[in-house]
């Protein structure tokens, strides 16, 4: 009958999240404490989660799998946070682009070790890279499109590309998510907050705003 097959399905499901979360503590605290993902082994990871290796690959093909059991639901997380920017208009202030900018690094803040892991595994894992590719050209559009809109609606610098600007600024702060956030304190992640806000309201809104 369809439910006795549901139920067997969502359980296994649970075990798989389970087993996942287990997993993903232990990457993270050995990426804290200075090791690359490339360097951790699926043994050194069931060893230190207490749990056996068999167990691992019943739900796992491999370590790109635990990353992409992972991504998408990280990436749900981000995309919802940054669609505060695109609602920046004629009307906001800098403290409203900080105010949005601030949520999706507030987001991204704590797995920016995993996510650092994921981008270092899509350089040799294809499945991994197309999911980053994936990602990536997605926010590349969505800043595309609001660039475009803004330069129409006259607050965005109408001097602009709109594609290799979305592209500069959606790539440079990607790397600078992994290089810079990483174990910060409440003042010091306020501060690269701060910084982030003046890259993009200067380049993006001040040049057409009086008094910027």
């Amino acid at each position: 009958m369809p439910s006795a097959t549901r139920k067997p399905q969502s359980r296994r499901a649970a075990r798989r999240e389970a087993i996942r979360d287990r997993l993903l503590e232990v990457v993270q605290r050995l990426l804290d404490d200075g090791e690359s993902f490339t360097e951790i082994s699926v043994e050194r990871m069931v060893q230190e989660a207490g749990m056996s290796r068999s167990t691992y690959y019943v739900y796992f093909e491999d370590k790109g799998d635990l990353l992409r059991a992972w991504f998408g639901e990280i990436e749900s997380e981000i995309a919802a946070a940054v669609s505060g920017w695109w609602e920046i208009d004629a009307d906001s202030s800098r403290e409203d682009l900080r105010a949005a900018l601030a949520r999706v690094v507030e987001v991204y803040h704590p797995h920016a070790p995993l996510m650092a892991a994921t981008y270092d595994a899509a350089e040799y894992d294809p499945s991994v890279r197309e999911l980053v590719n994936a990602m990536m050209g997605a926010n590349i559009a969505s800043l595309r499109k609001h660039i475009r809109n803004g330069q129409a609606a006259g607050f965005i610098d109408p001097d602009l590309p709109p594609a290799e600007t979305a592209q500069w600024l959606t790539w440079m702060a990607e790397r600078a998510f992994h290089v810079f956030l990483r174990g910060l304190r409440p003042a010091q992640l306020r501060t690269q907050i701060d910084a982030y806000t003046a890259i993009v309201w200067n380049t993006l809104y001040a040049p057409v705003r009086t008094g910027a």
